[in-house]
């Protein structure tokens, strides 16, 4: 029995691992999901910060889901972006610093009940 247990809780980390907020079941959750190999930036591995207004929201969850972040955090980059850019459903707004480094804030709204997603990050692009 005590090997059905370990291999349980293996299992419930590793999906852990790929939704940021997958303790909560109601109400605000947040988490970090990290990102690696992000090209044009400096760290190229990011840890973006996922806040969830509501997680009882199935469609918010899965626009949680670190391979969604990852794709956003990506195309904002390979773009070189400095303004407003809406990437898969985000809206992402940037805080240009120093002509090199970005903070950015992106949001989702949706779902059932209406939610939001924010997704917070920072880099300093390489080529600049």
């Amino acid at each position: 029995m005590p090997r059905f247990a370990l291999l349980l809780a293996t299992a419930a980390v590793a999906g852990a691992a790929a939704t940021p907020a997958v303790a909560a079941t109601k109400g605000p959750a947040s988490g970090i999901c990290i990102v690696k190999g992000v090209p044009n930036v400096t760290p190229a591995t990011q840890k973006v910060g996922v806040n969830i207004a509501e997680a009882s929201s199935k469609a918010a969850l899965a626009k949680a889901e670190c391979p969604v972040v990852g794709r956003v955090v990506r195309t904002l980059a390979r773009a070189g972006a400095e303004r407003p850019m809406k990437v898969q459903g985000y809206a992402c707004t940037p805080t240009v610093r120093n002509t090199t480094r970005v903070s950015w804030h992106c949001e989702w709204t949706g779902g059932s009940p209406r939610t939001t997603v924010e997704l917070d990050f920072a880099w300093r692009y390489t080529n600049a």
